[in-house]
């Protein structure tokens, strides 16, 4: 009966504009109101005991404003907008019986106020504090590198007297940059003690082993994007060939077309390159000449990388040079 007279009394309403009779006899009412009561009386107890429970213990519920007692029965009319408190009893399941927890006839109740408990994430154990570890926090940014390039054949010729055409090659080693980010602190290990579980329940690390270490928190390798060869005739090889060397064979005049660049291939992606870079006719490219006039040919040679996601693209360059000789002459200015 009780029962029955809940389900009634609980039914959600949103807004009564004209009254509303319920049919309720007093001690039908009275009954019922003290039963239901006692559960709220035995919800609220045990929503504050320290025992876990499956739901927080109080909800929202409302009431009609206006609402008097006549003939054994509520009469209601007015807004329902007067707000009170329902106890929990279960998840989604907020009650209230009117005459209690500050209620009149109820109208509704928020069942959405009624959802598990969460379980508290177990509480670690903080770091030792007697353990010497100073703090250290350094960003690395290590540039690439170009290894000082060196040529061959030992004495390269003009390709006018050289039959072979072999011209000359010059080796080109180079190394990516990277991006290191060090942090020196105590840092969690494993675990060395562990909590007794409870029944139904996963043990917690009562206390972990903490060791001072300087680790990398953000490494990135900041590989090879871009590699180019600069090449001209010296300033002193120019003024010999227009004088001492125009002197002795009139007509001699630069031919091979220098100052000019090259991309180097092979050099995308990578974090070390090492190769020889081939200067004769036809290669690098197929407008390459080859050494043709005598002299220094040199200039600089250049890399850039592709950059990090904590560092942007860098470059470095070095400068080299190869002297090409006449087989008549060893006079080389």
């Amino acid at each position: 009966m009780a029962k029955r007279l809940f389900a009634a009394l609980t039914r959600t309403l949103a807004r009564l504009v004209q009254p509303v009779t319920l049919h309720v006899s007093r001690p039908r009412f009275l009954l019922g109101g003290t039963l239901v009561l006692a559960v709220l009386v035995l919800g609220v107890s045990a929503a504050a005991s320290p025992t876990p429970t499956t739901c927080n213990g109080l909800c929202q519920c409302w009431y009609w404003e206006h609402y008097r007692w006549e003939d054994g029965r509520y009469v209601t009319s007015g807004p329902c907008l007067q707000g009170c408190v329902g106890a929990c009893q279960g998840v989604n399941n907020c009650v209230q019986v009117p005459g209690q927890g500050g209620c009149g006839p109820i109208c509704a109740c928020r069942n959405a106020d009624c959802r598990p408990t969460p379980t508290p994430a177990p509480t670690q154990p903080p770091p030792p504090t007697d353990v010497a570890c100073p703090l250290i926090d350094k960003v690395n940014l290590i540039p690439p590198a170009i290894s000082k390039p060196t040529f061959e054949p030992d004495y390269p010729v003009v390709l006018a007297q050289d039959p072979t055409k072999y011209g000359f090659k010059i080796h080109l080693v180079f190394t990516g940059g990277r991006y290191e980010h060090w942090i020196q602190r105590l840092w969690q290990g494993e675990c060395l003690v562990w909590s007794t579980p409870e029944p139904g329940k996963e043990a917690s690390c009562l206390k972990h082993e903490y060791t001072c270490e300087n680790r990398c928190v953000e490494c990135y390798d900041d590989p090879l994007n871009l590699g180019l060869i600069h090449m001209r005739l010296a300033d002193s090889s120019l003024a010999w060939i227009n004088g001492e060397l125009q002197a002795r064979y009139p007509g001699a005049h630069p031919q091979e077309g220098l100052p000019h660049s090259w991309d180097i291939k092979g050099v995308q992606n990578k974090m070390r390159y090492d190769a020889w870079w081939t200067y004769k006719p036809g290669q690098p490219d197929s407008t390459s000449s080859g050494p043709i006039d005598p002299g220094i040919h040199g200039g600089r040679i250049v890399i850039t990388t592709k950059g990090t996601p904590k560092s942007a693209p860098q470059t470095v360059q070095t400068g080299y040079s190869v002297p090409v000789y006449l087989p008549d002459s060893t006079i080389v200015k």
